[in-house]
């Protein structure tokens, strides 16, 4: 048998993203491209991989399994030893791949790229964005990031290959345009509006991608409390959600972790309530092989470091105004 790594590359992104259309996103093949290699895979096997079921996740057979487990292990040997000889042989080659989502780089891009020049080893910083915490983390599975920040409820089925490490806790909270009065938002939670017809802000909110694992959440806050409020605009971040909001065109959730990126002028433009009952904890995730390289495990533990000195410790600049009773567990921030 010929067993070369482009096959185990192939397959590990069609098992990791979930099904050979979504791995084109991962592998930049064309998806005529990648069946057409996964056939000479299982026809150098003697052996079928996978179930091909159009329009369902992708479903190993029990060869499929041997050879995703082998290509997982081959592939993160193969990364460690050559990361291991570009560390001890060469100088030219140390590569740190860091991943987040829009809402977070504002928390970790400047310190990641101090702490990668002042470990003094690694020869290039790649700072990458991704839309949705799955994402980077296919990205971490498919070898194409070393280690990112993502939402911990994105790593619960990969704790057996990947480092975590606890960051924070992200408070969610729900933003309003500042046009709209305290009193406006107090009658309208009070009385459970079906309409809002006096202020149209409250009766369109902006209903990010399902991807977020806070998602049906969210919606469950606004059908619970504002359901005069309609999902009438969609976005891909929550940057763009945030942009909605402080044209004074709707309300909606973001987390406190977007708040710093924003400038002044959209800031002086939005009110913020704490959802108290809502929240997602961050988390730093890398391949756990490469803890063993001292260049990976001192990022790790200086970026852990920082956060515990500065996020955690963070407090925003608020006035905390108590709403009328009805309408708890909210309270108002002022940013």
């Amino acid at each position: 048998m010929n067993i070369t790594f482009r096959y185990l590359e192939l397959l590990n992104a069609v098992v990791v993203s979930g099904s050979i259309s979504k791995a084109t996103r991962l592998t930049g093949l064309s998806q005529p491209t990648i069946s057409q290699q996964l056939a000479k895979f299982e026809e150098e096997l003697g052996a079928q991989l996978i179930f091909r079921k159009r329009g369902q996740n992708v479903e190993l057979t029990p060869a499929g399994e041997h050879w995703f487990r082998a290509s997982r292990d081959l592939l993160n040997r193969r990364e460690e030893y050559e990361t291991g000889h570009s560390q001890n042989f060469r100088t030219d080659q140390i590569l740190l791949r860091f991943g987040a989502t829009p809402s977070l780089r504002g928390r970790f891009t400047e310190a990641a790229a101090s702490i990668a020049v002042d470990i003094g080893q690694f020869t290039r910083f790649e700072h990458i964005f991704a839309l949705s915490s799955e994402e980077i983390v296919e990205m971490v599975d498919a070898h194409q990031l070393n280690c990112g920040v993502v939402t911990a409820a994105n790593v619960e089925d990969h704790k057996a290959s990947l480092s975590i490490r606890h960051l924070f806790h992200d408070r969610i909270v729900w933003g309003v345009p500042r046009s709209v009065s305290h009193e406006q938002v107090a009658d309208a939670l009070i009385h459970r509006k079906q309409k809002n017809t006096e202020d149209h802000a409250l009766g369109r909110h902006v209903e990010v991608t399902t991807a977020v694992p806070w998602s049906h959440r969210s919606q469950a806050w606004y059908r619970d409390n504002l359901p005069g409020s309609a999902p009438f605009f969609h976005a891909s971040t929550h940057q763009v959600a945030i942009d909605i909001t402080a044209a004074g065109l709707a309300t909606c959730h973001c987390p406190t972790s977007l708040l710093p990126n924003l400038t002044g002028q959209t800031l002086d433009r939005l009110r913020f309530y704490d959802l108290e009952m809502i929240g997602r904890d961050a988390v730093l995730i890398m391949p756990r092989h490469l803890t063993s390289l001292r260049p990976f495990l001192e990022f790790q533990n200086r970026l852990c470091s920082f956060v515990e000195q500065t996020i955690n410790n963070a407090i925003l600049p608020q006035t905390i105004e108590a709403l009328p009773s009805q309408t708890r567990p909210m309270s108002c921030i002022e940013i």
